[in-house]
């Protein structure tokens, strides 16, 4: 379980792309977050834990053999206790689905939060339509020639080293908010490296 990625899925749009729902039912461990259970059970998915407040799912609906963890704590949203859960656990490899899609403030707020734990877990969240992954010293990726790549920094002060991509960056800050969307990588690979946290959007 520490070395193969364990799949959260939290309540967000349920994926079409049948990549994502391939690596969900492949999964040996998958975590619901709060009511992404029933994304989960729309997909057939038993998972082996449900966390969050569960202030918006059916317990009477629950798999008995499920566990289940409640936890009430206001100062952290669901996916913050499903996080903190994976660290207890020693779970390091994450697969986050179900986490865009429905809301825009939420789509925004997970991608933050998946940031902030950037040091202590290793967070890919997939969307249908991408990998979102985040950066923070350097990282290399296998991809497909002419594969979209966009990068975006919380930081201006962020100093980015690319490779691989049709324009690369040397050293250098995003000069704006769109400076680093809709690049592509020329090969089978490319390569980040940058000062601060980096997020790094891969088309699949």
């Amino acid at each position: 379980m520490l070395n193969s990625p364990s799949v959260l899925i939290a309540n967000g749009k349920k994926p079409t792309n049948k990549i994502i729902i391939d690596i969900i039912k492949d999964a040996k461990n998958v975590i619901c977050v709060d009511n992404g259970y029933e994304l989960a059970s729309e997909l057939n998915i038993t998972p082996s834990v449900i966390i969050g407040d569960l202030d918006s799912v059916n317990q009477k609906k629950i798999d008995k053999d499920v566990l289940i963890i409640k936890e009430e704590d206001q100062n952290t949203n669901d996916l913050e206790k499903a996080f903190n859960y994976c660290q207890k656990k020693k779970i390091e490899n994450i697969i986050l689905v179900g986490a865009t899609g429905e809301r825009d403030d939420q789509n925004i707020a997970n991608i933050l939060i998946s940031l902030e734990y950037i040091d202590q877990l290793n967070i890919e969240i997939l969307s249908d339509i991408y990998s979102i992954k985040f950066v923070n010293g350097e990282k290399t990726f296998n991809c497909h020639p002419m594969t979209e790549v966009s990068l975006i920094s919380i930081n201006k002060e962020n100093l980015i080293t690319t490779e691989g991509l049709k324009f690369n960056l040397e050293n250098s800050k995003l000069s704006s908010a769109t400076h680093g969307i809709s690049n592509y990588a020329i090969g089978n690979k490319f390569s980040i490296s940058c000062s601060s946290p980096l997020i790094v959007f891969k088309k699949l």
